[in-house]
Order: structure tokens, then C-alpha cells, then sequence
């Protein structure tokens, strides 16, 4: 079928169209919009309301419990990740240790001991060098 035949043959196809119909459908889609929509209002005028309420009921000394509560939850996390780190770093020098053959893996050095005094020896004078030769 052409463009031109199905042009011709338009006037038949709205004869079969029921005027009523499509406003009947019109008017439902319409209805289930507005109710939809009413029904979004409702719910976030409801949550807007419950939210102002909260902060109208929010003490100062409320807000500096909560800081405080997660300043301690903060520094432990700090401390517990930092407690993990180091262990990832030693199981990492324990590995390369037995990747690159060494039997022991690096130890934590304790601090030097100083050993007992001993008498100063003498120091002996330094060699002379020897002119450097022209050439």
C-alpha cells in the first residue's frame, strides 16, 4: 500500500475511531497522573515534616555526644588499621625473605648497646702522598 492510498483510505480508519473511547482513556491516564502526583506530595510533605521536627528536638549537648561518640569510633579505626598495615608489612618482608633466599627474614633491630669503654689508642699520623707525576 502507498503513501497516497493510505491518505485516501484515512476518512475510513477515523470512522472507525470512537471519539468516546479515546476521551474515556484520556480522562483515566489523566486521573492516575494526578493521584500519582498527590500521593508524592503527600509522602515527602510527610518526611519534610517528620525532619523539622527532629531538628527542632536536637540539644546542643545531644550533638556534642554524638561528635564525641564519633571521634572515639575514628581513633580506634585509625588504630586498628594501622595495627593491620604493620602486619601486612611483616608478612610482606617475610615473603620477600623467602623469595630472595635469605633463611631469617629481616628482625626488628633492638637498640645498639654501647659496649664497655676502652683506652683511646693512639692515632697514627697520616701517610704522606706522593707529588702527582706531570706527564
Amino acid at each position: 500500500m502507498t503513501i497516497v492510498d493510505t491518505i485516501k483510505s484515512l476518512p475510513e480508519t477515523l470512522k472507525k475511531v470512537e471519539i468516546a473511547d479515546l476521551q474515556k482513556q484520556a480522562t483515566e491516564f489523566a486521573t492516575g497522573a494526578v493521584e500519582t502526583a498527590k500521593g508524592t506530595y503527600t509522602d515527602v510533605t510527610k518526611r519534610g515534616e517528620e525532619l523539622v521536627n527532629k531538628a527542632k528536638g536536637l540539644k546542643v549537648e545531644d550533638l556534642k555526644k554524638t561528635v564525641a561518640s564519633l571521634r572515639t569510633k575514628a581513633t580506634d579505626g585509625v588504630e586498628d588499621a594501622q595495627k593491620k598495615a604493620e602486619s601486612l608489612v611483616d608478612d610482606a618482608k617475610e615473603t620477600v625473605a623467602k623469595v630472595t633466599g635469605q633463611t631469617k627474614p629481616a628482625a626488628k633491630k633492638a637498640p645498639a648497646k654501647k659496649a664497655p669503654a676502652k683506652k683511646p689508642v693512639a692515632k697514627k699520623a697520616p701517610a704522606k702522598k706522593a707529588p702527582a707525576k706531570k706527564a
